[in-house]
């Protein structure tokens, strides 16, 4: 069994990205050796993308943070680094986006497959290489790459049930979700104790999972 939960905190940092190298060619009969410093690799970049199959943000509860892969540094012989990996945060359909500060509404992903840019990936870094030109034969640097911040967001979900209980005041309603989930409705010995609905997660022996109100 597993708590509802329909906000979370959630912070991504794109992937930085790797720094240009700085470097000579060294080779045997070759009297004037240029500069052949690889570039480096761009950072991933972390996306949120709506999925039928995750029904809460329980995932985001303990956990808020996601980092994308960084970019690998540039070599020499203009051999450039690896590029992250993208990275994809799966939120249930329904969860709207805002952010943290200002509460403004950045996106609604409503559909399976809808996807938005959490946190763009860093550039990386030119290597020496770039720089070389009639009038600098020989440039002794290269740039860094981009540095990646964190960026915070709220998360809240819009969502249906797929059980819901119905029936007379005082029949149980309560209890029943409060012991097959791990929802806290008030639970008393008088009429109206609930005011607003209750939704709970029941997760089942074979790991899936629906959603009772």
């Amino acid at each position: 069994m597993s708590n509802f939960v329909d906000e979370a905190n959630f912070c991504a940092r794109g992937g930085n990205g790797g720094a240009g190298c700085t470097s000579f060619r060294r080779e045997a009969h070759v009297p004037y050796g240029g500069p052949d410093g690889g570039d480096g690799g761009s950072g991933g970049s972390v996306w949120l993308q709506a999925d039928r199959n995750t029904v809460s943000l329980l995932a985001f509860r303990d956990h808020p943070h996601r980092i994308a892969v960084s970019g690998v540094h540039g070599k020499g012989q203009k051999k450039h680094g690896k590029s992250g990996k993208d990275l994809i945060v799966y939120v249930p359909e329904g969860t709207v986006v805002k952010d943290l500060e200002t509460g403004e509404v950045l996106v609604d992903l409503i559909n399976e497959g809808d996807r938005w840019l959490a946190a763009q990936g860093g550039e990386g870094g030119k290597g020496n290489s770039r720089f070389f030109s009639s009038k600098r034969r020989a440039p002794a640097f290269s740039e860094q790459g981009e540095y990646c911040e964190d960026t915070w967001y709220r998360l809240e979900l819009k969502l249906l049930a797929d059980v819901a209980l119905v029936g007379f005041p005082s029949a149980g309603k309560s209890t029943l979700i409060s012991v097959v989930s791990q929802a806290k409705p008030k639970i008393a010995e008088y009429h109206f104790t609930t005011l607003v609905p209750n939704l709970g997660v029941v997760q089942l022996q074979d790991d899936s999972e629906f959603i009772m109100a």
